[in-house]
């Protein structure tokens, strides 16, 4: 199973929320994408099974080098489709802009974010894909 726009949103969240919070909860990432901590807790099980964070048990939610070097690459994608963004006839606003982007962005085969890493850090520490 490949990341979807919705895998995509949580991890730029987790990541955007790791600049300047140490400590990162189930409850600020749901707060920050208004969602509920339930569906918070299915993504980052998701995210946990392909090596992006580490979740602990007291409820800390910290990015593994993977998960930073992931999320910089779908930030760095996503930010490319946005600059390029073809022009629609009926105007969109800004979020709606940012879901297309990111449904764009997660059209992508997920090699794209992480075949580089994966390449720097050898295949045998890459974890197996889900699904």
């Amino acid at each position: 199973m490949e990341l979807t726009p919705a895998h995509l949103r949580y991890l730029l969240a987790i990541y955007e929320v790791s600049q300047t919070h140490l400590d990162i909860s189930s409850r600020s990432i749901a707060e920050k994408l208004g969602v509920t901590k339930p569906s918070v807790v299915r993504v980052l099980n998701l995210l946990m099974e392909r090596g992006m964070i580490v979740k602990e048990y007291y409820g800390k939610i910290y990015l593994t080098d993977r998960g930073i070097f992931v999320a910089r690459e779908v930030k760095k994608q996503l930010d490319e489709v946005l600059a390029h963004f073809p022009p629609v006839e009926e105007e969109l606003s800004d979020e709606e802009r940012l879901t297309a982007a990111l449904a764009l962005t997660a059209a992508l085969p997920e090699r794209v974010f992480t075949g580089r890493y994966d390449q720097l850090m050898g295949a045998e520490e890459a974890p197996p894909a889900a699904g």
